[in-house]
């Protein structure tokens, strides 16, 4: 493990080249069905077995992707261009695993790759979401100038840096997500919404992967990237005319929220004239809430793959696929979440991943309860008894992470190690 993690920046080459050359020999395999009108359609194709569903879910990539190319032979142009690129990211892997000669214009390399893929996740969400896209374009903006430029913010205020950021993605996740479902009466099918997903997914990763390479070989050149300082600027005659601009001053709310929290906390406890015990931490309130949350996303789970392994369906009915996908992605960031509140209990450190966690696990489920109750769809994830109930536990769990101190150490020596 701890090997893997030293060889980290290689493996995303690798997997960005694989991936690249994936999609690029799907396409020159597939390059008739770019612009053939008579192709049967998706919805009536059968799916047996995980390879029906993988060819179906790059058939759906296939045609987001073919208004890019325009007509022949620029398909075919573009299908060579992808394997072509796919192969120089292996031989890029191969120059960062051999030598660190080249890392200064390695990370040139992987920080414009990372801003050309969340440009590209933006024309093809624009396909797909429409002009909601671009707050997904606003919120990869953010992220990225913040995490090559990270060092100069002070550590000490990272979750609030954290939640500005998560707040931009929340939007956007929350916009494009009512864009997509107010479009399924216009032709686009439970399919469409997941494998759009997918592979938006995919390439923000890649893209994350991409800039996270790029930050790191950055870090190791010769000029190392200077740390925060914490020291005060002394005034001179010479600097008091100068302007600073100190993007710290405006990431010290949470002392505020601290002081609103203990405001509440002491009026709620004093009308009741009780007190909290000793022994009773926040965090054991985290797990047992979450756990319960675990619980309920359990079931319905577990009622989705029981359909889903019953045997032979058809993709005209896909409700229960996406269903099964989204149920499996939301119960493994409730684990995770479960798992990391653990560990901050005993080791008293990943709040920020805990944040994190929390933030989409609320997020979810909170525009499933939206869709069900606002718009006329039959992809609800939960039952609404229980999607009440989800939003109704979720929440508190949200606000005790906004509202709760931060140990920044320990969270700033896990991003370092």
């Amino acid at each position: 493990m701890l090997r893997w993690i030293q060889r980290s920046e290689v493996y995303i080459s690798m997997t960005i080249g694989f991936f690249f050359i994936l999609l690029g020999v799907f396409i020159l395999f597939n390059i008739d069905l770019l612009h053939d009108d008579s192709f049967e359609s998706v919805e009536d194709l059968e799916i047996e077995s995980v390879l029906d569903l993988l060819n179906t879910f790059f058939l759906e990539v296939l045609f987001v992707i073919s208004n890019l190319f325009g007509p022949a032979p620029f398909p075919l142009i573009g299908a060579i261009v992808l394997i072509l690129f796919g192969l120089v990211m292996m031989k890029v892997a191969q120059l960062v695993l051999h030598t660190t000669k080249h890392d200064r214009l390695l990370s040139i390399f992987f920080i414009v790759l990372a801003s050309l893929l969340f440009i590209a996740t933006t024309i093809l969400m624009y396909q797909v979401y429409g002009w909601t896209a671009f707050f997904f374009t606003l919120a990869f903006l953010l992220h990225m100038l913040y995490y090559i430029y990270q060092h100069y913010f002070d550590p000490r205020h990272r979750k609030e840096q954290y939640m500005i950021l998560l707040f931009f993605y929340g939007l956007a996740y929350f916009l494009t997500q009512i864009s997509v479902y107010s479009s399924l009466d216009n032709g686009l099918t439970p399919i469409d919404v997941l494998s759009f997903n997918i592979f938006f997914g995919t390439f923000w990763l890649l893209a994350f992967g991409a800039l996270w390479v790029g930050v790191f070989l950055r870090s190791s050149v010769n000029e190392s990237v200077p740390e925060y300082e914490t020291q005060e600027i002394k005034i001179s005659r010479r600097s008091k005319h100068e302007r600073r601009i100190n993007p710290n001053q405006y990431f010290k709310f949470s002392s505020q929220l601290s002081d609103f929290r203990n405001t509440v906390l002491n009026g709620v406890l004093n009308f009741f004239e009780v007190g909290i015990p000793k022994w009773l931490r926040a965090n054991h309130i985290e797990i047992a809430l979450g756990l319960m949350a675990f619980l309920i996303i359990l079931i319905e789970f577990s009622n989705r793959h029981g359909v889903i392994t019953e045997g032979y369906f058809r993709l005209d009915n896909m409700n229960y696929m996406y269903q099964w996908v989204n149920l499996a992605f939301i119960l493994l960031i409730s684990l995770l979440y479960l798992l990391v509140t653990v560990l901050n209990l005993f080791q008293n450190r990943y709040f920020v991943r805990q944040m994190v966690l929390i933030t989409i696990l609320w997020l979810v489920v909170t525009v499933n309860l939206f869709v069900t109750l606002m718009m006329d769809v039959e992809l609800s994830l939960f039952i609404l008894p229980f999607n009440v109930l989800l939003v109704v536990l979720t929440t508190p769990l949200l606000l005790f992470s906004i509202f709760k101190d931060f140990n920044t150490e320990g969270d700033t020596q896990d991003e370092r190690d």
